[in-house]
């Protein structure tokens, strides 16, 4: 999975992509001709400092790196956080991406859905 970085191409999925709300994040989802997805992470200065900016942007990319290989090729993401995720816990924050992703159609299974079925197996 590759990063967005470059300015024009977050206002291209803004514009033409279709947003998906959660409770802490909107992510908005754009299909792209390419054999990888692409993702990008959003967070405003209304959420807060510098410092709790950083902090919710680092969460975000944690969970999207666990989540990586679940991920569909061919999209481009862009995952912005709400004033709500800063009293939001990892886990809820997790929790919350991970259904907005399953929700969007980018992720077959998450994360909390692969462990049952191991469970039930076993």
């Amino acid at each position: 999975m590759e990063r967005l970085k470059n300015p024009q191409e977050f206002s291209v999925v803004y514009k033409q992509g279709k947003p998906h709300f959660g409770k802490y994040v909107v992510v908005s989802v754009l299909p792209i001709d390419r054999s990888v997805s692409r993702v990008g992470f959003a967070v405003g200065k209304k959420v807060g400092n510098a410092v709790t900016r950083n902090k919710i942007k680092r969460r975000l990319r944690a969970i999207m790196q666990s989540q990586a290989g679940h991920v569909s090729p061919g999209f481009d993401i862009i995952i912005g956080a709400k004033q709500k995720s800063v009293t939001a816990s990892f886990k809820e924050l997790e929790d919350d991406l991970c259904r907005v992703l399953k929700y969007s159609g980018l992720v077959a299974l998450g994360r909390s859905e692969s462990t049952k079925v191991g469970e039930e197996h076993a």
